[in-house]
């Protein structure tokens, strides 16, 4: 009996393995054209509401950069997190392939998700960034580089950790 659960266990342990290496591969795959370090590239823009926003205005404090589309079903599982953490952090959303102003702003009402968003009807900050999947999450430190990058759903308590740390 030992020996069956040893070697059940022993699959499961493999299979695990398995699945995480496979996550791994699909994060660096997924993000080789983003910086995973140096300066952040600068964002400047106008949000829904018209409001100024850009990176430089957060210097010296620990930043989200979100950048999601109104399409991505992974990106609507991480919506109410990144809206969470707004609250206590400057976050930055950046809404990519979504449509014209006014139907980014339906949607960003219909979904309450109450936080600064810029069009990127162009695409123009993503391929600054290097984004090629969506969610994309980069973790912007006080001096203006880049300390983490997340592809893909990511727990809020990750989020906050690599923020706390970016803060150091």
């Amino acid at each position: 009996m030992s020996l069956i659960r040893s070697k059940k266990a022993r699959g499961w342990l493999i299979n695990v393995a398995i699945i995480l290496a496979f996550y791994w591969a699909m994060q660096l795959y997924q993000g080789r054209d983003a910086p995973s370090s140096g300066p952040a590239p600068q964002i400047e823009g106008i949000d829904l509401n018209g409001q100024p926003v850009s990176l430089q205005a957060h210097r010296g404090q620990a930043t989200l950069v979100y950048f999601w589309a109104t399409w991505c079903r992974v990106c609507s599982l991480s919506r109410d997190t990144i809206a969470d953490i707004a609250r206590d952090h400057p976050v930055i959303t950046i809404a990519s392939q979504s449509g014209s102003d006014a139907e980014l702003s339906r949607y960003v009402n219909e979904h309450g998700f109450n936080v600064p968003v810029i069009n990127d009807h162009d695409n123009r900050l993503s391929q600054r960034y290097g984004v090629r999947s969506f969610p994309s999450i980069f973790i912007i430190d006080g001096d203006g580089n880049i300390s983490d990058v997340e592809i893909g759903l990511s727990s809020e308590w990750g989020l906050r950790l690599r923020l706390w740390k970016a803060g150091w």
